[in-house]
């Protein structure tokens, strides 16, 4: 057998077992449990706790998560937002300034491969402590500048080192959803895991209001320093690898495979060594391979890099892009809005993903209310609609509301299709794409009028609406944690063993 998840995926189809009246993976005689969620953790037989449960201690890791999230990104957009007066401060062109926000996605890509890498093999917490580590040490180099020429050095190490905690940060909310949450829960989990990197553009656009002199801008970088050290100390301190019990079948089954223990009991073993270092990389390439050539997940990856990652490179030159019609300030307010408006959607659209579970006709309608809002703003910009500031931010939010409210049922709707592949991979090559287009999406605006701009969302938009009709939609992940059946949920018996194959 090359996989375990290839074997419980066979198994599956050919030992179904009805519980909470939908199909599951047990066999054998089971005893008698009065759960509407049963199944034995793999603990020893006389401490079985019987069901699924989540905890409280849950919102806490999404939580101290997103600031960690929110903090990296607000350290990556610092300089971009204050761009002028930083020239001035460090004494240095206003191109290195701009660089400082590419190193982002340029370092992005190779090590996105690494964290995902890192994430299958190492798992959620030291990653984690990875990640905020880097963030943390970038922010008190940073603070360490004193301005200059000569200190500017001392800028550019610290946002490479925060840049290389961007893979992980980005990649992992959904291994957290699937870790800690349960079924219902999984896509309100992952669009605030995904989105709070969002939130820190936000507070970006707000700081470089109130932001307006050389000693302003030391004391940002001083409690920016402060902050994500108080962050790195929160995760050091408590930041679990996973509940003691886990919240679904697809959530055990992962921890089994991961940490090649021992399934139910004395009798009931896995047996699987720990992978080298060559085998773990194969595995990350076969399974990234896999995932690329189903056309379903393609269609989803395509569709959201072009978008969202076009529009992540959008944004940052939407003050050129309105500055005929209105002032900086103005325009960077329409940043501010569009960005919060992004928010609310993502994290409306999870909930309500979490209770329908149609995430096709859910992605169909959100791609064609944002084609429609992106062309009346880009006639509105080209002077075909009247340009008024409020018509044009009502553009603007509902925008931003549409194109990050699919954000996050794209990325758990991929790890739907393409299970049992880890969630890892897919939100690891989606991230890679669209950091490639928003990457490309800024050199191109600097190659055509940054009006164009406008008219390339709109054509990205539609085409990926087109694309998406051919996606076929299938909860396979799902599938495996009785959603769907919660109302014929019924007591079942499950065995007191299974019997797992040397593998």
């Amino acid at each position: 057998m090359d996989d375990i998840d290839e074997y419980y995926s066979q198994t599956y189809e050919q030992n179904p077992l009805l519980i909470n009246g939908s199909t599951g993976y047990f066999s054998q005689d089971y005893p008698s449990l009065n759960s509407s969620h049963s199944i034995l953790p793999a603990v020893p037989h006389n401490e079985i706790n019987s069901t699924f449960k989540v905890y409280r201690s849950r919102w806490w890791i999404l939580f101290i998560f997103m600031l960690l999230s929110l903090n990296q990104c607000n350290f990556w957009i610092t300089f971009g937002t204050v761009a002028p007066m930083a020239t001035q401060y460090y004494q240095t062109t206003l191109s290195a300034i701009n660089w400082l926000s590419a190193i982002g996605p340029l370092l992005f890509i190779p090590f996105s491969v690494c964290f995902s890498w890192s994430i299958n093999r190492y798992g959620i917490r030291k990653n984690v402590v990875c990640a905020s580590a880097l963030s943390a040490a970038g922010g008190i180099i940073r603070s360490i500048s004193t301005g200059g020429e000569r200190t500017f050095f001392l800028i550019v190490i610290g946002q490479m080192l925060n840049s290389l905690a961007g893979p992980c940060i980005m990649i992992i909310p959904t291994k957290i959803s699937t870790t800690w949450f349960a079924p219902e829960e999984r896509t309100l989990s992952t669009a605030i895991g995904t989105l709070a990197n969002f939130s820190g553009s936000a507070i970006g656009f707000v700081l470089a209001l109130v932001c307006t002199s050389d000693m302003h801008l030391r004391y940002l970088l001083y409690s920016e320093a402060v902050f994500g050290f108080l962050i790195f100390l929160s995760i050091c301190i408590y930041f679990p690898e996973k509940p003691p019990t886990p919240p679904s079948a697809t959530s055990y089954f992962s921890d089994i495979k991961a940490n090649h223990k021992q399934l139910l009991s004395d009798s009931a073993v896995i047996y699987s060594e720990k992978k080298t270092l060559f085998e773990s990389w194969k595995e990350l390439f076969v399974n990234s391979v896999t995932y690329m050539t189903d056309y379903s997940a393609a269609i989803l990856t395509i569709s959201v890099a072009l978008v969202s990652g076009f529009y992540a490179g959008w944004s940052a030159v939407l003050v050129e892009i309105v500055e005929k019609i209105y002032t900086q300030e103005q325009a960077k307010w329409l940043g501010f809005y569009g960005i919060i408006a992004g928010l609310v959607g993502g994290v409306l659209m999870g909930m309500l993903h979490d209770r329908i579970h149609n995430f096709k006709s859910m992605l169909l309608i959100l791609f064609a209310l944002n084609t429609v809002t992106y062309l009346l703003f880009t006639l509105l910009v080209q002077g075909y609609l009247p340009n008024w500031y409020w018509l044009c931010q009502v553009f603007n939010v509902s925008g931003g509301f549409f194109i990050n409210g699919f954000y996050p049922i794209i990325y758990e709707a991929a790890v739907e299709v393409t299970y049992p592949i880890p969630e890892s991979i897919g939100t690891s090559i989606i991230s890679i794409l669209l950091n490639v287009v928003s990457f490309t999406a800024i050199m191109v605006s600097n190659a055509v009028p940054s009006y164009y701009l406008n008219w390339i969302l709109v054509a990205l938009s539609a085409f990926s609406f087109v694309i998406l009709c051919f996606v076929k939609e299938n909860y396979k992940r799902s599938k495996n944690d009785n959603l769907g059946s919660f109302e014929q949920a019924t007591s079942t018996s499950i065995a007191s063993s299974i019997i797992i194959p040397n593998i």
